[in-house]
């Protein structure tokens, strides 16, 4: 399949995502039972950290995520549009289901963190000016990144699912799960297309990927490192977690371009490190 081909392809199928995309409901869950099943500290402390992450992509994009050459193509401005109504979903939902596991036992539960002001650097201003190959770089950095992303959100969620013990709980990460493939697969259907397009982009952002790629939400005025690296600890624990790791890295590197790239198994090392 040519590239010309692989973009109709890749656009048809974002098409039927963007038609199906619908906001999380959760009013029908049985509320009332929240709290009924004591969490593991572990499942609470990840959960916490989820609903926070969540939360910073309630925003409008802004600095190289908001670049002109991105957002001027009107299927992805629509996604992104779209994605941030989804994830603020997310979020109310995990607020809401922690506020109530919080009043049925006492636990304490932390306030939501709230991202610091964005405010892009000259560097990044400078380059959210420019078009041309930049702008397709990082356009296509925008989707792979999206992509990276998303797949560690998508099985974040479905491990907890698996592992959390309250069934109400269970049912609420599933459905945020599937809304998170849906996005997953959007990002990368784009990210395919836009990396097979251009050797100059593929190799710049599999150095990127190599070097500098962190899990959004983990920076500076975000989430320290160590509580990611607790996450991932966590949920990459046991037999299900290292299998996980595994087809994440698997489907990264089917990428054009990024055979053998490994960034998730890698990825809590690196973090502590940071």
């Amino acid at each position: 399949m040519d590239v010309v081909e692989l973009r109709r392809h890749n656009e048809a199928r974002c098409q039927r995502i963007l038609d199906r995309a619908e906001l999380l409901d959760v009013d029908d869950l049985d509320w009332a039972r929240v709290g009924d099943v004591e969490l593991d500290p572990q499942v609470v402390r990840t959960l916490i950290y989820m609903r926070d992450v969540e939360g910073y992509t309630d925003r409008d994009p802004v600095g190289l995520s908001a670049h002109r050459t991105t957002l001027s193509d009107a299927m992805v401005a629509e996604f992104l549009d779209l994605w941030r109504a989804e994830e603020a979903g997310h979020t109310k939902a995990l607020v809401r289901y922690l506020d109530a596991y919080a009043a049925r036992t006492g636990a304490s539960i932390p306030a939501r963190a709230m991202p610091p002001p964005s405010v892009p650097g000259a560097h990044e201003r400078v380059l959210g000016a420019l078009g041309g190959v930049v702008g397709r770089t990082i356009a296509a950095a925008h989707m792979t990144w999206g992509a990276a992303n998303e797949l560690l959100t998508v099985n974040g969620y479905r491990l907890l699912s698996n592992r959390c013990g309250d069934p109400v709980l269970a049912e609420l990460l599933s459905r945020i799960a599937s809304q998170e493939a849906r996005h997953y697969s959007f990002y990368v259907l784009q990210a395919e297309w836009r990396l097979a397009e251009s050797g100059l982009v593929r190799l710049a952002l599999r150095t990127m990927l190599e070097r500098a790629w962190t899990p959004v939400g983990v920076g500076e005025g975000y989430k320290p490192p160590a509580d990611f690296a607790f996450v991932m600890g966590y949920l990459g624990s046991g037999d299900d977690g290292a299998r996980s790791l595994e087809r994440m890295d698997a489907r990264i590197a089917n990428l054009p371009g990024f055979d053998g790239l490994q960034i998730y198994r890698r990825s809590v090392p690196a973090t502590l490190a940071a």
